[in-house]
Parts: structure tokens; C-alpha cells; sequence
């Protein structure tokens, strides 16, 4: 594994029109470990508390999308005393690269999410900031 350069992206997913990618979502979060980048995207470009369904892609520096196999997230929030689980669940889109996920949501707020996936383009993995409305 690379070093993890996590953060905003100014550059996004190849896009059709006004910011909606191939996908169909807007960019919600990226991130970057090593030479991918690991985009979020969702229907209405954010993610809200309660049930969302949203897309996650891995993308080369050129833009285009990578097949890393099997991918495991996780957004767990923790307050004093307990974690309280995301419970992400992913499944392969049936396009190398792009997968989709479904996760539960309990608050609003700044949720740590973990990327990991393991596959032809290697392994490896990511961290950020979810921001939850």
C-alpha cells in the first residue's frame, strides 16, 4: 500500500451534464490512496441520515475505471461509550470498478468511512470524513 492522500478532489469522474457522472450520482466524497481515486457518488450529492443507496467507484489517475475485486466498507460513528454502525453493505455493479453500496445512517454528522479492496489492481485502502446530513 502507498501513502493515503485523503481529501477533496478538484478533479471528478468523467461527467455528462452539470456534474452527474456516467454513474448517474454526484460526487459526494473522494479520496485518494496511492494512484486511485475512490469516489463517492449519489443520486442528490449528498448522503442523509436514514437508509441511502449510493455508488462507489475506483478510478486510475487518468480517470478511468479499475477492477480491485472484492471491496469491504465500513462507517461506524462513535460516541462516548458505544459505536454506532453504518451497516454498509457492497455488491459489484457488474461494471469493473464501480460498485453499489446501501447503508443506515442513525444521525447526521461526520462519519468515519473505510474503504478496503483487494483484487487485480492490488490491494489496498482508504479513510475519510463522511459528512451525513
Amino acid at each position: 500500500m502507498g501513502a493515503l492522500y485523503v481529501g477533496w478532489r478538484l478533479s471528478r469522474p468523467p461527467a455528462t451534464d452539470a456534474g452527474v457522472t456516467e454513474a448517474g450520482g454526484r460526487v459526494v466524497h473522494a479520496a485518494r490512496s496511492g494512484d486511485m481515486d475512490i469516489v463517492v457518488l449519489s443520486p442528490t450529492g449528498t448522503l442523509r441520515t436514514g437508509r441511502n443507496t449510493f455508488t462507489i467507484e475506483f478510478r486510475s489517475s487518468s480517470g478511468a475505471l479499475v477492477d480491485v475485486g472484492t471491496v469491504r466498507v465500513s462507517a461506524n460513528m462513535t460516541m462516548p461509550g458505544m459505536v454506532m454502525p453504518g451497516n454498509v453493505q457492497v455488491q459489484p455493479s457488474g461494471v469493473p470498478g464501480r460498485f453499489t453500496a446501501t447503508a443506515e445512517f442513525g444521525m447526521g454528522g461526520t462519519w468515519p468511512i473505510s474503504v478496503e479492496w483487494n483484487g487485480p489492481a492490488g490491494n489496498g485502502s482508504a479513510n475519510f470524513q463522511g459528512s451525513v446530513q
